[in-house]
């Protein structure tokens, strides 16, 4: 676990409450769940983006290059996908579901 600083008390930060989030070697329960919605959020966002502009013919005065528009959310999708599949390799509830690369 890297040093992350968290909490300020007299003047002194302490790494207590990030052993509590991560559990130790893993994720707890909650900060997973909270980073899989951001995640998949993310995705269904850029998504639903992207079927407006192919299904409604979006043209917005800010971007008329439609086609670079759709490649930024693509990416967006690409990294919240990736951002997933890194928390469920490394962070997986058990143990014996993590997977090497």
């Amino acid at each position: 676990m890297g040093t992350i600083l968290t909490v300020k008390r007299h003047g002194n930060y302490t790494k207590r409450k990030m052993a509590t989030l991560f559990g130790g070697n893993g994720m707890n329960d909650k900060l997973r769940t909270v980073l899989k919605k951001r995640y998949e959020a993310d995705i269904e966002d850029a998504k639903y983006k992207i079927k407006c502009y192919s299904e409604h013919e979006l043209v917005i005065p800010e971007h008329p290059d439609i086609t670079a528009e759709v490649d930024k959310l693509l990416q967006k999708v690409a990294e919240a996908e990736d951002k997933l599949a890194v928390m469920r390799l490394h962070y997986g509830k058990k143990e014996a579901d993590r997977q090497v690369l």
